[in-house]
C-alpha cells in the first residue's frame, strides 16, 4: 500500500531496534543501546525516527512488535507502548515472537534445523527449534529456557545455532554432532524483516493477540506464586 507506514519495534533483547517502511520502500533502521530505562527511551526514539523522516504518530498505519522471550521489562514496556498507541489512534498492531523473528532470516536454509538462543541470564538460554522448508519455518517445540547442559538432550542431530545465547552455551554446543554455530551473527532482530509482509505468511505470528511470550516464569511469579499475563 502506497500510503502505508509501518513502524517496527524490538525491545526484547540487548538493543532497542526501530524500523520504518512505506509500502515496498524500506526507510530506515536504528539500533539503540542506552543505560536509561526502556520506558524512558522508547517514546523518545520513536518520536525521533518518525520526526527525522517527516512523519508523526498519526501517520503510522501498522505497528509490528516482538513479543519475547527476552527482557521481561523490555517486552512489557514495548507492548504497553504499542497498546497505548492502538487505543489512542486505532492503529493496527501485530506481534511476532522474538525467537521466530530471529530465525526467519535463515528460513532459506532448506531442510536445516534452526535453534535461535537468547541469553536469558541466570545461566539459561531461551530457545525454540524450527525446521526450514521451502522458504518457510515450522516450529517444532514450545518456547522455553534451558541450561547449557540440557541442550544436547533437546537437539539430537545437526542444527544451526545463533543468537546471544550461543556464548553461554558454547562448550555444550561442541557436544552436539554437526552443530553449526553462527557466533555474533543474527544476535539481534532485523528491523527490516519486521517491516516486511513475507513473515506474515509463515504461520509464526500472533495476528492481533499481543500476549507476551516469556519463556519462563518471572521472579515475581515464583516469589508470590502467581501468574502474570
Amino acid at each position: 500500500m502506497e500510503n502505508s507506514l509501518v513502524l517496527a519495534i524490538d525491545n526484547s533483547i540487548d538493543l532497542l531496534t526501530l524500523a520504518l517502511a512505506s509500502g515496498e520502500r524500506f526507510i530506515e533502521e536504528r539500533n539503540i543501546k542506552e543505560s536509561r530505562a526502556p520506558s524512558q527511551i522508547l517514546p523518545e526514539h520513536v518520536a525521533a525516527i518518525l520526526g527525522d523522516n517527516g512523519c508523526s504518530v498519526a501517520d503510522v498505519t501498522d505497528i509490528v512488535v516482538t513479543l519475547g522471550p527476552g527482557s521481561f521489562t523490555g517486552i512489557r514496556v514495548a507492548l504497553s507502548f504499542c497498546k497505548g498507541l492502538r487505543a489512542a489512534t486505532g492503529v493496527r498492531v501485530r506481534g511476532i515472537p522474538t525467537l521466530d523473528a530471529l530465525a526467519f532470516p535463515l528460513s532459506d536454509r532448506e531442510g536445516s534445523l534452526l535453534c535461535p538462543l537468547i541469553d536469558a541470564k541466570k545461566g539459561e538460554a531461551f530457545y525454540c527449534l524450527f525446521r526450514a522448508s521451502q522458504g518457510k519455518l515450522s516450529r517444532l517445540t514450545e518456547y522455553g529456557a534451558v541450561r547449557p547442559e540440557g541442550l544436547p538432550g533437546i537437539v539430537r542431530g545437526p542444527a544451526v545455532f545463533f543468537g546471544t545465547g550461543t556464548k553461554i552455551c558454547a562448550k555444550k554446543l561442541e557436544d552436539i554432532e554437526g552443530a553449526v554455530v553462527l557466533n555474533g551473527t543474527y544476535d539481534s532482530v532485523s528491523g527490516r524483516m519486521l517491516t516486511e509482509e513475507r513473515w506474515a505468511g509463515h504461520g509464526i505470528f500472533f495476528h492481533d493477540a499481543l500476549k507476551p511470550v516469556y519463556g519462563r516464569r518471572s521472579e515475581a511469579e515464583i516469589k508470590f506464586n502467581i501468574n502474570i499475563d
